[in-house]
């Protein structure tokens, strides 16, 4: 058998629209994944799954279903994009990148099963529906990659459908309307899932996800407008809280099925806190210098208002800095309008560097970020990623791609 890194350079050749410049959803329809699942036997069939789409809050929900379903005994399977630092983040088994011989035997199979016009990541959903089928799965939660009708997961046919949150993004791919979004990522409802919705009580898109959810024949659940959101979270910001409780909720409600779901839900409410941290979300690391460096993968409008309100409460009185990327199909003048309007603009001590998403192709100018992020914030560029002088404590953010691209510049925070 080929060697893995050659796999993954034959997988990298493929079509990635996490990468190119073009509009992300040039497919419109599941014919040729739905094509190569059969062929392969179908693996998106033998392990119970949970679904997830959203504009911000999947991969956070995801994590924390996955840690209840493993708390509580199941053998579990995490399907999560893009990564931080290693493509083995994606595909991981009881809370751990799968071991390389399955990643190097489904990458093989599915490779040797295409049929030439699959995308990468066609071909990555395929291999990870592989591993987990093959590695003895129990469940397996799966994240969205873009948008969810026609996203490469869509095949599955899973117990419960949960669309986290919507907000005004891809809008090229998606739709420019927070209800034409919505549609999209509601493609992921089917007959015979349990769906969900974490959106908070009257936001303008909830009625599309309730009409999306009858016309499969489902009641969509909701959060209640009063949760018992649980205090000890390592995450100071409110969407965190809201997304362990979402989490919770579906467990929950799915103990119904199975009892060992309501264990999991049950297991989420023990756990210590520091056994919730997830890599990249409000993570506390240390730079060489000693500097305290804080990382999230915050990228959309109401998440990092949320971040950026907390670190300034969180480090009140250390002298600041904010290490800000995007990608190219954000408007940055917006995005800058919005947070100077909440939480408000650059205070004294609080310094502002914009740079590339560490090595993505569609990562927007620093020059262009700056100039966005001007009178209110005094951005100053920078030619490359790095964590620059002069502040005391930094908050890198914008871009899963800048987290990773900057994280092994730390190490973990001690003490």
């Amino acid at each position: 058998m080929e060697s893995l890194d050659a796999l993954w350079r034959r997988l990298t050749a493929r079509t990635d629209y996490e990468r190119c410049r073009r509009p992300r959803a040039a497919r419109f329809d599941l014919v040729g994944m739905e094509a190569l699942c059969r062929r392969l036997g179908r693996p998106e069939r033998a392990v119970p799954a949970l679904h997830l789409a959203g504009s911000k809050g999947k991969g956070s929900t995801a994590g924390f279903l996955e840690r209840g379903l493993r708390a509580a005994g199941l053998r579990t399977g995490l399907y999560l994009s893009p990564h931080l630092e290693d493509w083995r983040e994606r595909i991981q088994i009881d809370g751990r990148p799968a071991p390389d011989p399955a990643l190097a035997a489904a990458l093989a199979s599915v490779l040797a099963a295409a049929a030439g016009g699959e995308t990468f990541f066609d071909l990555l959903t395929a291999a990870a529906f592989l591993v987990f089928r093959d590695q003895g799965c129990e469940a397996a939660v799966i994240e969205t990659g873009l948008g969810g009708r026609a996203d490469s997961t869509n095949v599955l046919r899973p117990l419960a459908a949960i669309v986290t949150s919507i907000e005004r993004e891809h809008t090229e791919v998606l739709g420019d309307s927070l209800e034409a979004i919505a549609g999209e990522k509601a493609g992921i409802f089917k007959a015979g899932a349990a769906c969900w919705s974490g959106l908070a009580p009257g936001h303008p898109a909830a009625s599309v996800l309730r009409r999306a959810a009858a016309a499969v024949g489902e009641e969509l659940h909701e959060l209640p407008e009063s949760l018992g959101l649980r205090a000890d979270l390592p995450f100071p910001q409110p969407h965190m809280r809201r997304n362990h409780a979402l989490a919770r909720a579906v467990l929950a409600g799915l103990g119904g099925r199975d009892p060992r779901f309501a264990a999991a839900a049950a297991a989420l409410d023990r756990l210590p806190a520091d056994e919730l941290r997830q890599a990249g979300r409000w993570e506390e690391r240390t730079a060489t210098d000693g500097r305290t460096v804080l990382f999230d993968v915050a990228h959309s409008p109401d998440s990092l208002r949320a971040v950026l309100a907390c670190y300034r409460t969180a480090f009140a009185d250390r002298n600041r800095g904010v290490v800000l990327g995007l990608r190219d199909d954000k408007d940055p003048a917006a995005l800058a309008a919005a947070l100077a309007a909440d939480p408000g603009p650059a205070p004294a001590g609080e310094a502002w560097f914009a740079c590339p998403a560490g090595d993505h192709p569609r990562s927007a100018s620093p020059e262009v970020l700056a100039a966005a992020f001007g009178p209110a914030f005094r951005a100053a560029p920078l030619p490359k990623p790095l964590l620059p002088a002069g502040p005391e404590v930094l908050l890198v953010t914008g871009s899963t791609y800048l987290v990773g691209a900057l994280r092994p510049l730390t190490a973990v925070k001690t003490g």
